[in-house]
């Protein structure tokens, strides 16, 4: 996949953006999407958007884990499941908004066990599933993926030179992927058939208590992977899928430190730790991690990615989130840090209620010491490095 090249038609776009949101920025109005939402203002100079559209210009923008708001539930019994799915014109509005933006791919994923999740039940679950349930609610999503592809302007990043022939048509570059494998629990034979449809990223935990091993928010029960759990996160690194350790224990992921021998992906989380500004996030937030398991995966060559989303889970302002993206930078290094949104409509932070104001963010980002290397590294170089090297 590039790490750089001309991508001209997004620029445009995005300047087309950068100079409307720069107006607001200064107390102007704007038209746009965001004049109707109480949004929390990232106000950044004229000089600090032209520098994000120059890098935006030379090097591929990525978001490395979004769920476009959730549309995986949709056609599901959604009664007492509190997320309702996206509406469809909510759905195209997003992919519009990444293209305004200036952004070039993104992570879609199918959610294994978004059928049968309800957080807080023993398990996260309302009961197991049974027979071949998790298959064909994989093979349902799988459709509705396929369905999303050929009714709007995203096409699947294939091999390395796809994303700069997807980009020059207009269109959004999707890296096909899934959020849990509860799929691959009777049969993990079915891997290969996963490969062939085009997935290219595995995160093998998700909420919903797995037989591959354990999470990170629940009771342990294997001490790390169970030996199906190595079975098939072996398979899949064999077979040039990007291992995602989101959402899985520590131990989970040492163990695949010592499996497999590319670099490892975590795709959404921050660090654990002490804020003399914002307080202590080290016992409440349950999908950070701490400063050990980000080295884990960093030592791998990987990449954690780090999600703006909304308290209890992430954060509510701005300025916490640039320190808490800071904290991580300063544990692996800017050569493993990358950006995810997790995008989900009831998680949306104020600060990115619409992703026209990610222009915004990344020129608070060099605002606050990023040099114009470092965007480019965090906004989706290191992202599609990581996806390259798997």
């Amino acid at each position: 996949m590039p790490t750089n090249g001309n991508f001209a038609l997004s620029r445009r776009a995005l300047l087309r953006r950068s100079l409307a949101v720069a107006t607001t920025a200064v107390g102007g109005s704007f038209a746009g999407p965001l004049s109707a939402l109480e949004a929390e203002k990232i106000n950044v100079s004229t000089e600090s958007l032209e520098r994000v559209a120059e890098v935006f210009t030379a090097n591929p923008i990525v978001d490395f884990h979004t769920h476009i708001g959730i549309w995986q539930n949709r056609g599901l019994d959604n009664s007492g499941k509190g997320i309702p799915p996206v509406s469809p014109a909510k759905f195209a509005s997003n992919i519009q908004e990444y293209l305004d933006a200036g952004v070039n791919c993104i992570y879609l994923d199918t959610v294994s066990d978004i059928a049968r999740t309800r957080i807080g039940m023993p398990g996260n679950k309302d009961r197991d599933f049974q027979g071949d349930e998790a298959w064909e609610e994989y093979e349902r999503q799988y459709a509705l993926m396929m369905a999303f592809l050929d009714d709007f302007p995203m096409s699947p990043v294939t091999d390395a030179d796809s994303l700069e022939a997807i980009n020059a048509r207009g269109e959004l570059g999707v890296v096909l992927s899934t959020e849990g494998a509860h799929m691959l629990e009777v049969e993990p034979a079915r891997l290969k058939l996963l490969y062939e449809q085009g997935l290219r990223r595995l995160q093998p935990i998700h909420y919903v208590a797995s037989t591959l091993g354990d999470s990170q928010t629940d009771p342990e029960r294997y001490g790390g992977l169970s030996p199906l759990g190595r079975q098939v996160l072996e398979q899949a690194s064999d077979m040039g899928m990007l291992l995602d350790m989101a959402h899985a224990s520590q131990k989970v992921v040492e163990q695949t430190v010592e499996l497999v021998d590319r670099p490892l992906a975590l795709s959404h989380t921050m660090i654990k730790y002490n804020s003399s500004r914002f307080g202590d996030y080290r016992n409440t937030r349950s999908r950070w991690i701490s400063p050990e398991h980000a080295r884990l995966i960093a030592d791998t060559g990987g990449v954690v990615g780090t999600f703006p989303i909304q308290a209890p889970y992430g954060v509510s302002y701005l300025d916490e989130f640039v320190e808490a993206l800071q904290v991580m930078v300063d544990t692996v290094g800017i050569d493993h840090v990358a950006w995810s949104t997790d995008l989900g409509e009831p998680v949306r932070p104020a600060f990115l209620q619409s992703y026209l104001q990610f222009p915004r963010l990344c020129a608070k980002l060099l605002e606050s010491g990023f040099s114009d290397s470092d965007l480019a590294k965090f906004a989706g170089g290191n992202a599609l490095r990581v996806q390259a090297a798997a």
